[in-house]
């Protein structure tokens, strides 16, 4: 018992200070990229405190599972190079009991972050959205950059010169109308505000002091110029999910399971529908146009006499075929789409499911990996061991993300893409610990060896680059 307790006091510190340090990093990000745009928009420090604490949920979700992996390095990084384990050894206690206390909680904690992705993060993702949205409704600017053209809204790209932070209005207004009935449009505007109407669905330009200039694409040659002193421009569906108060909608990252199964279910029965739907279209298309093909002549539905290639009744019974044929085909294709749609639903929200417990039994996973890793680190310093717990950690992102995106496009199964990387990491984990028992923790095997090897030269390639 008394071994116990100084194995997990002595991952205590580190995983404390590794917490803190990547949740930190987290923040810094989120600062340069979010906060930085709004806190230059005027808006209260309560309301900037609050959007930080909302999204600092997502933050510790991820940072947890990596203060898992950096403390179990350091902490059987230092044990190992202090020969504490090969003392523990001497006195005949087995190793690898060393890391059974540190699994169980691992697997404590693990089952606590299923908790928390399940209640507190997507709790605090639906209302950092509801508050987004809200600063939205009552400051549209607040979203909005001066001096880089925003290409945000379909078939329009605007620039602002310069935002005033207190007001809100915009000066410099440029908006480029790709399309206006088939005719291209650029509008200047001295000045400009911003109004969300209909409920929020629409975002107003109300322009003042400018002027129209419009190409007719008939007409290449005819080139109109209209000024005005005011007009406005309307931005409608920007954002179908505004008012979400009243409506009470949630993405994928705002449910927790219960909720998504019931989608995934919702999906699921939809989809049935739609393929017996398509089977039912596809037969009757076939159908019709079968009623309209005679042996080799092509006739009018109900004809008695045989037409001739040549004839006019011919050529208009073709032309109808053609018509009948590009009309089934395209109730096919929105039946295919239509299927398509729902099981693009499904894998979504099957995806975010089994992510919230994937990444939390990286906790677990990890410890297999930090503990063979920390006691290599008894050789190339701490700094060495960081370096190998990084690139693991990466991969492992890196592998989550990418299957995550392949799920989404239907390319795999999403159960296979959240866990292929627990999986493989796991696997190595279970080889480099069982393969560290044999050898004795010595860390000088030709595994090991050839491990160190690999990073060294990843890590020299890296100075190269950089």
């Amino acid at each position: 018992m008394i071994l116990v307790r100084y194995v997990l006091k002595e991952h205590i510190a580190p995983f404390m200070a590794a917490l803190f340090v990547i949740t930190f990093l987290f923040v810094v990000d989120f600062l340069v990229n979010i906060l930085d745009s709004v806190l230059s928009k005027g808006l209260p420090m309560g309301t900037v405190l609050e959007i930080f604490v909302l999204n600092l949920a997502w933050m510790l979700s991820l940072s947890i599972p990596m203060a898992v992996l950096v403390a179990c390095l350091m902490a059987f990084g230092r044990l190992s190079g202090d020969h504490e384990i090969t003392a523990v050894k001497a006195a005949g206690v087995a190793p690898l009991s060393l890391m059974r206390p540190v699994m169980l909680v691992a697997s404590l904690l693990s089952l606590l972050l299923i908790l928390f992705n399940n209640w507190v993060l997507p709790e605090a993702n639906h209302r950092s959205v509801e508050l987004m949205s809200a600063v939205s409704r009552k400051k549209p600017h607040a979203f909005i950059d001066a001096g880089s053209l925003i290409t945000q809204f379909p078939d329009v790209q605007i620039w602002i010169n310069h935002i005033d932070p207190a007001s809100g209005t915009l000066y410099g207004v440029q908006v480029f109308e790709m399309q206006n009935k088939g005719n291209p449009r650029i509008v200047y505007a001295d000045s400009a505000s911003l109004e969300y109407i209909d409920n929020g669905a629409t975002l107003m330009f109300r322009l003042r002091s400018g002027e129209n200039h419009i190409l007719d694409s008939e007409n290449p040659g005819k080139y109109f110029r209209i000024r005005f002193s005011s007009q406005d421009f309307a931005m409608k569906n920007v954002d179908d999910r505004l008012d979400r108060r009243d409506r009470n909608y949630r993405s994928d990252r705002e449910m927790p399971i219960e909720m998504m199964f019931d989608v995934v279910e919702a999906a699921r029965e939809n989809k049935e529908k739609y393929e017996a739907e398509y089977v039912k279209t596809l037969f009757s298309s076939l159908r019709e146009l079968n009623t309209t093909l005679l042996g080799d002549s092509i006739v009018p539905k109900g004809a008695s006499i045989e037409v001739k290639e040549d004839s006019i009744k011919y050529v208009r019974a073709l032309q109808r075929l053609k018509v009948q044929e590009r009309s089934q085909l395209r109730i096919v294709e929105r039946a295919y789409k239509r299927i398509e749609g729902e099981q693009k639903r499904e894998a979504q929200f099957l995806v975010e499911i089994h992510k919230k417990f994937s990444t939390s039994v990286a906790c677990i996973i990890f410890v297999l990996i930090g503990a063979p890793l920390g006691i290599m680190a008894r050789k190339g310093g701490i700094g060495t061991g960081i370096i190998y717990s990084l690139a693991f950690f990466v991969i492992y992102w890196a592998s989550l993300m990418g299957g995550e995106n392949f799920a989404d496009r239907l390319m795999v199964s999403p159960i296979l893409a959240m866990w292929f990387s627990n999986i493989i990491i796991g696997i190595f984990g279970i080889i480099i610990t069982i393969h560290m028992t044999l050898d004795r923790y010595s860390g000088n095997s030709g595994l090991f060896y050839r491990i160190r090897h690999f990073i060294q030269w990843i890590t020299r390639l890296n100075k190269k680059i950089g």
